[in-house]
């Protein structure tokens, strides 16, 4: 992992996806997972899934995570994995958006109730990704 660059107190480095990690927006932070683009690769997905949860949990930080899932196909397999993945992390879990298309979004949704994985207020699924890192951040606290 390499770091970037300091601001304040936290530094800077990228996840194993991709992304900036805290990623500062809108007064707040959270962790930005992109398992987006993967269309029907899903090795290649489990693999990232593995390595972010491997970063995440071996962190000792609660996190806000913003999972990106478009154009990734969730075959009932992948989303069996997905939701796998979700509890996994669940513990470092302050609040979860995810984004992605209205019809994979409709099936995280019954998988992850189903599922009993997280309380109340933690989930907030969409297909604007603006509009989840906005819900993450929304109550001021860092």
């Amino acid at each position: 992992m390499a770091f970037i660059k300091a601001v304040g107190d936290i530094m800077l480095a990228k996840s194993p996806s991709g992304a900036l990690s805290p990623y500062y927006y809108k007064g707040g932070y959270f962790h930005g997972i992109h398992y987006g683009s993967y269309f029907d690769d899903m090795d290649a997905l489990f693999t990232m899934m593995e390595k972010e949860e491997h970063f995440i949990l071996n962190s000792p930080q609660m996190r806000r995570i913003l999972i990106d899932l478009y154009e990734t196909n969730l075959s009932k397999p992948a989303l069996e994995k997905m939701i796998h993945h979700i509890e996994q992390i669940s513990p470092r879990i302050i609040k979860l958006a995810i984004t992605s298309d209205k019809k994979s979004l409709n099936s995280i949704r019954k998988a992850i109730k189903k599922a009993s994985i997280l309380g109340s207020g933690q989930l907030y699924l969409c297909t604007d990704m603006e509009e989840g890192k906005t819900w993450l951040v929304s109550d001021g606290i860092l």
